[in-house]
């Protein structure tokens, strides 16, 4: 029967909460928390509210507390790591990004010295700089060795290609790791600060290697690259964990049971693929633009550092192994800040375009700033074609650095972004056609110049990119319209809803 004791009235207010006197015994028969009902007995000689008060409070909360022992906390595969973690992370995969082009251009100033020594020529010294382009780290050490001790032009040559195969692995799965530990709305400047030392690199290879080559010969820079190359090794070994998603995914969720990964890309162990596969990318019409002017800059690029050396060290001007080390620095600096700034541009335009609805969107400050690239071309290659004052070269050549630096963190982060859970083999596939475009540019730079003539080699060159610009920028600006006009549907949509709503025509008859 219900009690009217007046002493319970007061408290039966509650709406979770009915007390019944029943066969000497006080129950609450209705709390339903988390929709479940819950039945709590007691002792009739419970006969004080404030105890009957206190033991159902202390019921609940013991309740509540084995409840929350079975949440489960969804969090993001990007907050596995601490901030921290990812940047001293990043800061290990960028000495993996330095090794590529500090390797290539750390001889550079001393060509006409190995043309010497080898008894050969130009074309076949241009030739061990372009074929490192179309080729891990332990293969890097042991070809760097063996070309310490090359005595002929054909053993350097073979054991260049080896450093490059090695080193240029490492590039891509550098470039996979970073989209691995990178949201995309961060994506942009962590790629930028990753390309950092690879853009450095073209310049502090000239600047060590000049020195080292005029203080002890060639073969010292080799002797360098050894040591240097297996401190990377070692950091790599000790630094660098495993950063698959879905490897990271599962092994979180065995030592956090109460806590779940819920956008982890794969979200299942992705079936073994051929080795050729990553190629099908170069058909998807999407990314295949963004790819091709990434490769014409970059190959232009590594054409003019080649070059650059070669007219230096020429009778007009006849600057010294040192001095022409030294004339490397303002396009590095260029290409850093360059980098710098695109990465943080491109995270601002995917922001303000939007990350899902136009991902093309990220692009736009670098296709506009990379206009820069044939500019300095042309001026690069006439004023060396009328052997100008050097300060005309110097202005070219760091405005076809600035070309180039900035569509590295944009485009790189736009192929990871598009292709997450694939993030691997579109890296891959991009630094395919970019080093194997600069490694057979560079190899004929030297008698295709010889031919041409520079400025009107150059004036080619200018003309390529110019196309390549244009054929990355049209796509972007599709898509950009495509969204704009898919905002203004939603956007009209929404106002035809409010309009027909009663609430708006009674207002409106009113």
């Amino acid at each position: 029967m219900y009690s009217n004791d007046d002493s319970l009235s007061d408290h039966r207010s509650s709406p979770n909460m009915k007390i019944y006197w029943e066969d000497e015994s006080v129950r609450d028969v209705n709390n339903n928390k988390n929709g479940k009902e819950c039945s709590l007995i007691f002792s009739s000689s419970l006969t004080s509210l404030e105890n009957v008060s206190m033991a159902i409070r202390s019921s609940v909360e013991q309740s509540l507390a084995k409840s929350s022992l079975h949440t489960v906390e969804e969090i993001s595969i990007y907050d596995v790591r601490t901030p921290w973690k990812r940047n001293v992370l990043l800061a290990a995969l960028a000495m993996i990004a330095f090794l590529l082009p500090f390797c290539d251009t750390i001889y550079l100033p001393v060509l006409n010295d190995v043309v010497r020594d080898l008894k050969t020529s130009n074309t076949l010294v241009a030739l061990s700089v372009s074929i490192y382009l179309f080729m891990t780290l332990t293969i890097f050490v042991v070809a760097s060795i063996v070309c310490i001790f090359a005595y002929n032009i054909a053993v350097l040559i073979v054991f260049r290609a080896i450093e490059g195969g090695a080193v240029s692995a490492t590039l891509v799965v550098g470039q996979s790791l970073v989209a691995d530990i990178y949201p995309e709305e961060k994506r942009g400047l962590a790629v930028a600060f990753f390309y950092v030392p690879f853009n450095i690199g073209p310049v502090i290879g000239p600047l060590i290697g000049g020195p080292l080559s005029q203080a002890f010969g060639w073969h010292s820079t080799f002797i360098f690259l050894s040591i240097f190359s297996f401190c990377v090794l070692l950091i790599m070994l000790i630094v660098v964990p495993e950063t698959h998603q879905y490897f990271v995914k599962e092994h979180f969720h065995k030592a956090n049971p109460t806590k779940h990964i819920v956008d982890a890309q794969p979200n299942e162990l992705m079936p073994f693929r051929k080795p050729w596969q990553p190629l099908t990318y170069l058909t998807d019409s999407t990314i295949i633009p963004h790819i091709a002017v990434m490769t014409t800059t970059l190959a232009t690029l590594y054409s003019s550092l080649t070059l650059f050396s070669t007219y230096l060290s020429a009778v007009s001007y006849s600057y010294s192994e040192t001095i022409i080390g030294l004339l490397f620095v303002p396009g590095g600096v260029a290409m850093f800040t360059s980098s710098i700034l695109s990465g943080w541009l491109s995270d601002k335009a995917s922001k303000h375009y939007g990350h899902e609805r136009c991902p093309e969107g990220r692009l736009v400050p670098a296709i506009a700033l990379s206009i820069l690239h044939p500019i300095g071309l042309i001026i690069y290659g006439w004023t060396f074609h009328y052997k100008l004052n050097l300060t005309g070269p110097l202005i070219g050549f760091i405005l076809i650095c600035i070309g180039q630096a900035v569509l590295e963190p944009s485009i790189s982060s736009y192929l990871t972004a598009k292709k997450q859970s694939e993030a691997g083999a579109v890296s891959a596939a991009n630094n395919f056609v970019n080093c194997c475009a600069a490694g057979i540019l560079v190899a004929v730079a030297i008698p295709l110049e010889n031919a041409m003539q520079t400025g009107p080699y150059f004036s080619l060159l200018c003309g390529i990119n110019v196309v390549s610009i244009m054929l990355a920028g049209i796509p972007v600006y599709k898509h950009i319209r495509q969204s704009k006009l898919v905002i203004e549907k939603l956007n009209g949509s929404t106002i035809n809803q409010k309009t027909d709503s009663p609430s708006f025509q009674s207002i409106a008859k009113f």
